[in-house]
């Protein structure tokens, strides 16, 4: 049964994408401001970009007008059937990486050292935004200003590190460095720099001004705030070099893969403008396939066979083996790449110069 309605979805999602209806792409209008009006849709979008952003979102698919099977690989494994008590149940699960990524989650241990980092934030947070002063001539719009910027540069510095594709190693040193000084070297969290350091000079954090029980837990709260970047600071500098782009195969798969992903889509992209440029001067899809680029050491291939292989192994081919293969799957979509940059070459060549 479960397999009769897979098979039924399939079917009716490669006949709505080979016999499309005859549809006009229209723009709603919208209210003052950008609002949308009566019946209008958010930011002046079309029925088409509304509808095609709905289905990458999803899916974790990009939608291409000519792509009927990279639609129904991406919507095998987007819902599962399941019989139940007479009925069929569907479930939406999320695929691995490929869909995650082009949902702009994030993955593996970027998305570890990003949760460990949010847990620093939500506790700091409510103990440095209660935290009293301990001297009395404390100015009280020092005091706000100095919170407001520790608290703004903590969450800036969360959200960087949950960047998608992986944070900028540059902004998160340079967010560190704000907060816990140029040198972030200290042996007691009292003698912090940076702005947490005018933190504890503003507010008078300083052991020889606890007086009281309520004293002694307000301190420790400045502490712990402390203690709770320095010690993300620390696994920060342990990870950080996992996640940088500086040609060490040593990373973190994750991170790579959402890279790869990137680079994939990319070159689908330039498959697709190279076929509207071709379009443009009159060197259509028909002729693409059948203008043949003959290689001194490589077997003949058609323009159109070419483009399409690219096209196939970019969006459908590539992710499937990465995603079921990991690693293995990355070494096998690298040979390939490197097969078709070969052909690629061979045939600007041939282009520029007449000769295999």
């Amino acid at each position: 049964m479960a397999n009769r309605d897979i098979d039924r979805i399939t079917e009716a999602a490669q006949d709505a994408i080979t016999y499309p209806i005859l549809t006009k792409e229209v723009t709603l209008p919208s209210g003052r401001d950008g609002a949308v009006g009566a019946g209008g849709l958010p930011g002046g979008q079309s029925l088409t970009q509304v509808a095609q952003n709905t289905i990458r979102g999803l899916l974790g698919w990009r939608y291409r007008v000519d792509d009927s099977k990279g639609f129904v690989t991406a919507l095998t494994k987007a819902v599962q059937l399941k019989e139940a008590e007479g009925y069929i149940e569907w479930t939406w699960q999320t695929r691995p990486f490929m869909a995650q990524a082009d949902m702009g989650d994030i993955t593996g241990a970027q998305a570890s050292l990003y949760s460990r980092a949010k847990v620093a934030l939500d506790n700091a947070l409510p103990l440095l935004n209660n935290m009293k002063p301990l001297r009395a001539d404390a100015d009280s719009e020092g005091m706000a200003s100095i919170t407001a910027m520790v608290r703004s540069g903590f969450n800036q510095l969360v959200e960087e590190i949950g960047l998608f594709g992986g944070p900028r190693i540059q902004r998160v040193d340079e967010y560190f460095s704000q907060l816990l000084g140029a040198k972030k070297q200290f042996k007691k969290p009292e003698n912090v720099q940076g702005m947490l350091g005018i933190l504890r000079g503003r507010f008078g954090m300083q052991r020889g001004r606890v007086l009281s029980v309520d004293d002694e837990q307000n301190f420790t709260n400045f502490i712990i705030v402390v203690d709770y970047i320095n010690s993300l600071y620390l696994t920060w500098q342990e990870q950080k070099e996992f996640l940088s782009r500086n040609g060490s195969p040593d990373k973190f798969l994750g991170t790579q893969l959402v890279w790869l992903s990137q680079a994939l889509a990319v070159i689908g992209e330039a498959v697709q403008e190279f076929q509207d440029a071709a379009d443009s001067v009159f060197f259509g899809s028909d002729e693409r396939q059948v203008a043949v680029l003959h290689f001194a050491h490589h077997e003949p291939i058609t323009v159109g066979e070419l483009m399409d292989w690219i096209t196939q192994f970019t969006s459908v081919e590539a992710p499937q083996l990465i995603e079921d293969s990991g690693k293995d799957g990355v070494v096998a979509v690298a040979q390939t790449l490197n097969r078709l940059h070969i052909l690629l070459e061979l045939a600007t060549h041939q282009s520029r110069h007449g000769k295999p």
